[in-house]
């Protein structure tokens, strides 16, 4: 069981919570995640931890409501608890100094790499970043990438913020325009991350996807 310390919308159905859970947030690492449940009568669901904080006990999720699960955890206000909390789970994302890396966000995923490219360039590397979302709206967390990233490419499917496109437009340019990229790290829908995966394989880039998309619960 884990209270909520603090929560905040991002954006419209987006959600920021802050969760108290002393044992998981010192183990946690970068791309690991946990499954939560909400009521007795609830369904397990994954999310990655954005942050975590060891000193205070807290865990960071930001999530987007989509269905019944994750509309009830964004109902539930400061001080209340989330019935089940598992974790941390999966493997940590592989961190060392590999060159040049592009970490990718799309929508709610921008949520999800983002630990992972905050670790990398701890290790090193140089890191460039692309978001996208379909519209300025549903942008989120832009300057906490900017502030860890050499450069940040912000798209828009609308062309309502930044690059008008999607954020494998942003990557084939980068790779048009002559940039020695080592690796790829793309987290968002399924069919950007096979997007993704189709450009960086024709030019033999070693990319790594998340599998939370398709994890069942």
């Amino acid at each position: 069981m884990a209270h909520i310390t603090e929560k905040e919308e991002l954006a419209p159905e987006i959600k920021r919570l802050v969760l108290s859970a002393p044992e998981v947030a010192k183990k946690i690492k970068p791309g690991q995640f946990i499954i939560l449940r909400c009521g007795e009568k609830g369904e397990r669901f994954p999310l990655t931890v954005v942050e975590q904080d060891e000193e205070k006990g807290t865990l960071t999720i930001i999530f987007q409501e989509v269905g019944s699960s994750t509309k009830r955890l964004g109902s539930l206000e400061d001080g209340e608890e989330v019935t089940d909390i598992v974790g941390p789970l999966g493997n940590p994302s592989e961190v060392k100094n590999f060159g040049t890396v592009v970490c990718i966000g799309g929508g709610v995923g921008t949520a999800v790499v983002y630990p992972v490219a905050k670790a990398l360039k701890a290790a090193g590397n140089r890191l460039v970043s692309i978001i996208g979302a379909k519209n300025r709206q549903l942008v989120i967390l832009e300057e906490q990438m900017r502030e860890i990233s050499d450069r940040l490419l912000v798209t828009t499917d609308d062309g309502s913020y930044g690059m008008h496109g999607f954020v494998t437009d942003a990557l084939e340019k980068l790779i048009a325009d002559g940039l020695n990229i080592d690796r790829v790290v793309a987290v968002g829908p399924v069919v950007m991350m096979s997007a993704v995966c189709f450009i960086t394989k024709k030019v033999g880039i070693q990319t790594v996807v998340s599998l939370n998309p398709i994890l069942p619960a």
